[in-house]
C-alpha cells in the first residue's frame, strides 16, 4: 500500500528493466554459489542431499525440490533445506540459520510440509496466514516467503518477501509492505505483483526477479545480482551485511510479536535499537567502499 492506500502504476524504472530483460532475450536469474562443506558439517542428517546439489543451484533447481514438498515430511524438510542454500548462498552462517530452524522446532517437518499443500492448494496469501498462525522460531518473512515460493503453482504463486523487494518497491513505487508478519500486507504485494505482470505481459514471478535483481545490483559486490558475479572476499562481505540487516529486521518483526509485558513504548525503544544497529553496519559498508576506491 503507498501513502495514501492507492495501487500505484508500473513504475517506470520497472519498465526500463523489462525492455532491457526482454532485449538481452530474457535469461533466467544467474545460478548462487555455495560452501557445501559447511553446509554438509552443519546439517549433517542431509548430508546425501547436499552431495547431489550443484556447486551453483540456480531457482529451477530448487523449485525441483519444492515440487515434492507436500509429498512428505522428509520431502518438505529437504525441499526447505534447498531452498535456504539458495537463498543464503556463500554466507558462512546460512547452514546454522537454516539448522536452527529445523533444530529449535520440532514439528518442523510437519508444519513445512503442511504449508507446502497450502500454498499448492490455496496460493501464496492462504499459506502465508497460516504459516504465520503456525510459525516455525528463527525463520522470518524473507526467508519463509522464499520457502513458499519454491513450493507454489504458477496459477496462484507465493512470492519472495524480502528486504531488497521491500527497499525497492518504496523507493520507485512507494508501495509500502511490512516484514512483520502482515498478512494483508502480503496479499496486496501479490495482487500488486501479478497486476504489473500482467500489463507487461510476463509471470508475477518474472517481475519479482527483475526487483530482485536490481535491487541486489545496487549492493556493492552482491552475487545475487548479476550471473557473472565472482567469489571474491567483497562479494562474501557484502552478503554478511545483507544478511545482518535481515536479521535485523527479523529480530524487530520477533520482538514485535511479544505479548506478555511488551507494550508500544517497548517496541519502539527495541526499534530505536534496530534502527541504530543498521545505521553502523551501513556506515561500515560506506568506510570499506570508500576505502576500495
Amino acid at each position: 500500500m503507498t501513502a495514501d492506500n492507492t495501487v500505484p502504476d508500473l513504475p517506470d524504472r520497472l519498465r526500463e528493466l523489462f525492455v532491457s530483460w526482454n532485449a538481452a532475450g530474457r535469461p533466467p536469474q544467474g545460478a548462487m554459489r555455495w560452501n557445501r562443506s559447511t553446509w554438509q558439517a552443519t546439517l549433517p542428517d542431509h548430508h546425501d542431499l547436499l552431495a547431489e546439489l550443484p556447486d551453483q543451484i540456480d531457482r529451477a533447481g530448487v523449485a525441483q525440490r519444492g515440487r515434492h514438498a507436500a509429498d512428505s515430511d522428509a520431502e518438505a524438510v529437504q525441499a526447505f533445506v534447498t531452498a535456504m542454500v539458495w537463498g543464503y548462498g556463500p554466507i558462512g552462517y546460512g547452514a546454522f540459520r537454516a539448522a536452527r530452524v529445523l533444530r529449535e522446532n520440532p514439528g518442523a517437518p510437519a508444519v513445512l510440509r503442511e504449508a507446502a499443500l497450502r500454498v499448492r492448494g490455496g496460493g501464496g496469501a492462504e499459506a502465508f496466514a497460516w504459516l504465520k498462525d503456525n510459525r516455525l522460531r528463527y525463520l522470518g518473512v524473507a526467508f519463509a516467503t522464499k520457502y513458499l515460493y519454491f513450493c507454489s503453482r504458477a496459477a496462484a504463486p507465493a512470492l519472495v518477501l524480502d528486504r531488497l523487494v521491500q527497499r525497492w518497491l518504496w523507493r520507485h513505487a512507494a508501495f509500502a509492505v511490512s516484514l512483520n508478519w502482515q498478512v494483508e500486507h502480503y496479499r496486496r504485494y501479490l495482487a500488486l505483483l501479478s497486476g504489473w505482470a500482467d500489463e507487461l505481459g510476463v509471470t508475477p514471478e518474472q517481475v519479482e526477479q527483475l526487483i530482485f535483481a536490481d535491487a541486489a545490483s545496487q549492493q556493492p559486490g552482491s552475487p545475487w545480482g548479476s550471473p557473472l558475479a565472482t567469489a571474491d572476499d567483497k562479494a562474501d562481505a557484502a552478503c554478511a551485511e545483507s544478511a545482518v540487516l535481515d536479521a535485523l529486521d527479523e529480530a524487530l518483526a520477533a520482538y514485535a510479536e511479544l505479548n506478555e509485558g511488551v507494550g508500544p513504548s517497548d517496541i519502539e525503544d527495541f526499534e530505536f535499537g534496530v534502527r541504530q544497529l543498521r545505521r553502523i553496519v551501513l556506515a561500515r559498508r560506506l568506510t570499506h567502499r570508500g576505502l576500495s576506491n
